[in-house]
């Protein structure tokens, strides 16, 4: 079965309860997307205190598109989110990170942007539960879709055939199939489902692309 998951990218609080409230009449999870106008240009905000404030349903993910996450990660140890992912092109301390977030009983993802090869998640890649392909370069809603991915989402999958596998980054129902052809679990999806008509729409559309 493969998971659609929304993705939460907001400026503003008021925004993000918006989309939680949204999200919790049709989803399990979400995908919160922190951005510190330093790894990428976008600047969203902080997440973890407004994860604190919520009682929610959802099961909920970070995704920390952040410079040296390592100074970042402490303030998600006590939020409810159940999993949190950090860009292997942030940090020289990966190690560190992924022992922090596994001994707090985190899930532990690993983020690669478009260029960056498979041949750097070796040194870790048995450490981290997920691997996580970005399709676009990361930062903002609706980037430009890099299908070129794909080949290395294959790669992945022909090197490292039991670790599970998620995409984000300009998916559609159009172009979700080869991703899930090439090896992806997970599919994260932003600006299609709250563009579209809105959540409840574009997950059935989803739904009829992948049955």
């Amino acid at each position: 079965m493969i998971e659609i998951i929304p993705s939460i990218l907001v400026k503003t609080r008021e925004e993000f309860l918006e989309k939680i409230m949204a999200a919790e009449k049709q989803c399990e999870r979400v995908h919160v997307d922190v951005a510190d106008g330093i790894f990428v240009p976008n600047m969203t905000v902080g997440g973890f205190e407004e994860v604190k404030e919520i009682e929610t349903t959802l099961k909920i993910g970070a995704h920390l598109m952040v410079s040296k996450p390592e100074n970042h990660i402490v303030r998600w140890l006590d939020t409810p989110v159940d999993k949190v992912i950090f860009h292997i092109e942030a940090t020289k301390k990966a190690q560190e990170i992924i022992a922090t977030l596994k001994e707090a009983e985190k899930m532990v993802g690993i983020a690669l942007n478009p260029s960056t090869p498979l041949e750097a998640l070796k040194p870790i890649v048995d450490s981290v539960d997920f691997i996580h392909f970005m399709t676009v370069e990361p930062g903002f809603y609706g980037g430009k879709y890099i299908e070129a991915v794909i080949e290395k989402i294959n790669d992945c999958r022909y090197f490292y055939p039991d670790k599970l596998i998620e995409v984000d980054g300009g998916i559609t129902p159009e172009n979700a199939a080869a991703l899930v052809k090439a090896g992806a679990n997970m599919l994260v999806v932003g600006s299609y489902l709250w563009q579209n008509g809105g959540l409840e729409k574009g997950l059935e559309e989803f739904k009829k692309q992948l049955a």
